[in-house]
């Protein structure tokens, strides 16, 4: 071994992890393979909300927060996990904060980064894992699985599978039409090839749907919805465009007294639903790499922790949501990579992608929608650990998942869950189940409900 690969192997611990230089940078590129179409979808997904800003500004941004804390994972924590903007909390920044309660995106950049910042105050004061331990199981798997239903909805609407019914709240689109019908031809090849058990799923959905619809723009067949890729006129080779860097303190307008109550309900949302997705996250990779002794302690996970929480605040810098750590990692262990020069190749990759985003942006919702579709089955799976023979269990989950995906509103969720398990357990004279951090979330979240939706009748004030 070279004196450079001496000196990464003391640093990283590659051959102490029963790992090799080569198996490291292939399981980074793998890890980056698997994981590359947040470089489409989070664009996609933030702007509906990002008025003014072009897929350009937020395919660099996106790009940006990833990189920075690739590089910190790998560099401080050494741990084999890559991060980027999450699934979840983009569509929340984008549905939720911005457009359902009436944000502008540079306010809801702020949203992130205060929850970042108190994400991070937590993990390094250690109070992480009792706030977690106060919240029941159940509610933590539901508010995973409402977010799965939530993106999933979201894919298939954005894409014309779905849309608004006449007779019902949603009714299949205009399955007719070319793009619609590329659609399905993505989501049918995404699920077939994870039924198949291919790590590359998501990308060979969307790589298969993207060259389709080339082939039929280039024969001159055109989607009503405008869902069919084709080139456009700058190119697919562009330099980055760092416009949305430190926007969150240079556009950031105060927030309005009527609107205080409900920013720090999405503050609170925001912060509880990084919260779970994370650490649930670093537990999966920490296990498949072999990293978790007998007591559940993770080999480094007290550095990985900080890094993903200062990981957190690096997305509202950089210009979008909470970035976070992605379980796609588990696919470049399994090639096996075990160190943190995994995450540095991820990172090396996403800069490489600056030039392209003119070839990013030739995707559509069309080509996105199986990743999004698939990510939301991942998501809700974990219904099975629910105990729906407890009925507050069975009721505070089906609600929150329910309202979830149906209202559009992660916080809404969120809330009539917490409201529900609390109620329910007061009934039921099970008080001492209720924890102090499920009373502090139960005011909150009624005070939230009071102000967005007038609650209070008329005459009580």
């Amino acid at each position: 071994m070279s004196w450079i690969g001496d000196k990464a192997d003391a640093y990283f611990g590659i051959s102490e992890r029963g790992s090799t230089l080569s198996a490291e940078i292939r399981g980074g590129a793998i890890t980056f393979l698997s994981m590359s179409y947040i470089l489409v979808v989070n664009p996609y997904i933030l702007g509906p909300a990002a008025e003014g800003y072009t897929f350009s500004q937020l395919f660099t941004a996106t790009a940006l927060a990833s990189i920075v804390a690739c590089v910190l994972m790998g560099v401080y924590s050494r741990f084999p996990m890559a991060l980027a903007p999450g699934m979840g909390v983009n569509a929340f920044l984008s549905y939720t904060i911005c457009l359902g309660m009436g944000f502008s995106f540079e306010q809801g950049l702020m949203v992130v980064l205060i929850s970042g910042a108190l994400f991070f105050l937590i993990t390094v004061t250690g109070l992480r894992a009792r706030i977690i331990d106060a919240i029941p199981v159940s509610m933590k798997l539901a508010i995973t699985a409402g977010i799965g239903l939530f993106i999933s909805i979201i894919g298939l609407f954005n894409s014309g599978i779905i849309s608004h019914g006449a007779a019902s709240a949603l009714s299949f689109g205009v399955l007719s039409d070319p793009g619609i019908l590329l659609s399905i031809f993505c989501l049918v090849v995404t699920v077939a090839l994870w039924f198949r058990g291919h790590w590359f799923a998501v990308i060979g959905g969307m790589a298969s749907a993207w060259v389709l619809g080339m082939c039929l723009t280039a024969c001159g067949i055109g989607s009503e919805y405008g869902l069919l890729p084709a080139l456009d006129d700058g190119g697919m080779v562009s330099p980055p465009d760092f416009a949305l860097f430190g926007k969150v303190f240079t556009e950031f307008s105060f927030i309005e007294g009527g609107m205080l109550v409900p920013f720090i309900a999405a503050v609170v949302s925001l912060f509880v639903v990084d919260m779970f997705d994370t650490t649930g996250t670093l537990i999966g990779v920490g296990s498949a790499a072999g990293m978790v002794d007998g007591e559940g302690r993770i080999a480094g996970g007290d550095r990985a922790m900080v890094s993903d929480a200062v990981g957190s605040v690096v997305g509202a810098v950089c210009g979008t949501c909470t970035t976070t750590s992605f379980v796609e990692s588990v696919t470049g262990i399994e090639s096996g990579a075990r160190t943190g020069i995994l995450p540095l190749v991820v990172a090396t990759l996403f800069a490489a992608s600056f030039l392209i985003s003119g070839f990013f942006a030739t995707f559509t919702s069309a080509c996105t929608v199986g990743a999004l579709v698939l990510v939301g089955i991942l998501m809700i799976k974990n219904v099975v650990d629910i105990d729906w023979r407890d009925p507050v269990v069975c009721a505070s989950s089906f609600l929150t998942i329910f309202m979830m995906g149906f209202t559009g509103s992660i916080t809404n969720g969120i809330a009539i869950g917490v409201f529900v398990y609390t109620a329910g357990a007061l009934l039921t004279g099970r008080k001492g189940e209720v924890s102090g951090v499920m009373y502090v979330l139960t005011a909150v979240f009624l005070l939230y409900f009071v102000i967005i939706y007038g609650a209070i009748p008329n005459g009580w004030v």
